[in-house]
């Protein structure tokens, strides 16, 4: 038993040392005094620029409503469903309207008949030029009557303006409604529009036609996307804000008006910008600062950091392209101490 346990321990020994020599030789050392450090060279790459906000998803909605009163005669919606434009909603009795409008077109026939004759009488001499001038008066009065009552009959039935989603119907069939008197509601929700606020300093950047990405809790991992159709021309004195919206495509109907999202608006992007790795930094009590390789040695610089991107960080101040800066074992080293890179 003891002869077992004394040979595991050998070969566990062995395979250390093997380990040991193999991973690090005598010329990898660091030389007395020196830190290993890992470092990444600073350079110039393209920043996004983004404004970030919170919007609410709004729809296209209107009241129909009818123009004339009357009862109503046929409801031809289920509530919820989709009409497309033009599709009928509503009739009201318009039997009056009718009847009125059949006796316009007979008064109407007869004038454009008393016309015509008094047109060829006139060029035979046989009646005067005021009888044609009064047949032409009387032509044109029948004619709007009958065009007025056409109107009428038409504004009896309400039509769709627009292709969208009809909400619970308000009236039943039987029922006297009145002028501007809501009926149903009509929502475009296929075309949907999310309104936002941003700060006024993105003001310059912004222009119609740039793309807003949206996501939101409701879908997990999912984006959406729309289109910047208004930016408003004034600034909100309140907190110094710039009012806008995008037209967001919803063919699918995943979103729904009301919703609250996140916004990201892309306002193009930033040349020339000097980006470091996040880990590099280390914390003072008056920002961050980093350390520099130079010349074999450590030397901290304090910086001014911008905008952070996954696992990068923009440097506005302290650095300059092609500067050296340690990303690990930063932690272990001092202001002017020798470190060694490991490559």
């Amino acid at each position: 038993m003891k002869k077992k346990l004394v040979i595991t321990l050998f070969i566990i020994l062995s395979a250390g040392i093997w380990v040991f020599f193999k991973y690090r030789s005598p010329s990898e050392e660091a030389a007395p005094g020196q830190v290993w450090v890992q470092t990444a060279v600073v350079k110039t790459s393209t920043l996004p620029l983004e404004a970030h906000a919170i919007g609410t998803l709004v729809a296209r909605s209107v009241e129909i409503t009818p123009e004339l009163a009357g009862h109503v005669r046929n409801i031809y919606f289920q509530d919820g469903a989709f009409v497309s434009k033009d599709t009928p909603l509503i009739q009201l009795d318009d039997s009056v309207y009718k009847a009125k409008y059949e006796s316009t077109k007979a008064q109407l026939a007869f004038s454009q008949n008393d016309f015509n004759r008094k047109t060829l009488l006139v060029k035979q001499g046989a009646v005067t030029r005021a009888a044609i001038d009064q047949a032409d008066a009387d032509l044109k009065e029948k004619t709007a009557n009958a065009q007025e009552n056409a109107v009428m009959v038409s504004k009896m039935r309400l039509n769709a303006p627009f292709d969208g989603v009809v909400g619970k119907s308000k009236v039943n069939l039987g029922d006297y409604v009145t002028t501007g008197q809501s009926i149903v509601t009509l929502t475009d929700t296929r075309h949907l529009r999310i309104e936002y606020s941003v700060p006024e300093k993105y003001l310059p950047s912004l222009k119609s036609g740039q793309e807003v990405k949206i996501t939101t809790s409701t879908y997990p991992g999912k984006e959406f996307f729309g289109k910047v159709s208004f930016i408003s021309p004034t600034i909100n004195t309140e907190n110094r804000s710039v009012f806008l919206y995008a037209d967001v495509p919803n063919n699918t109907n995943e979103l729904a008006p009301g919703m609250f999202v996140n916004v990201t608006h892309s306002l193009g992007t930033e040349e020339k910008v000097l980006m470091i790795p996040a880990r590099s930094l280390v914390p003072i009590l008056d920002g961050e600062q980093v350390y520099k390789v130079v010349n074999g040695k450590a030397y901290a610089a304090t910086v001014l950091i911008g905008k952070r991107i996954s696992d990068s960080v923009q440097v506005l101040q302290g650095l300059s392209p092609g500067d050296v800066v340690i990303t690990d074992g930063q932690l272990k080293i001092k202001n002017g101490m020798p470190v060694q890179i490991k490559s």
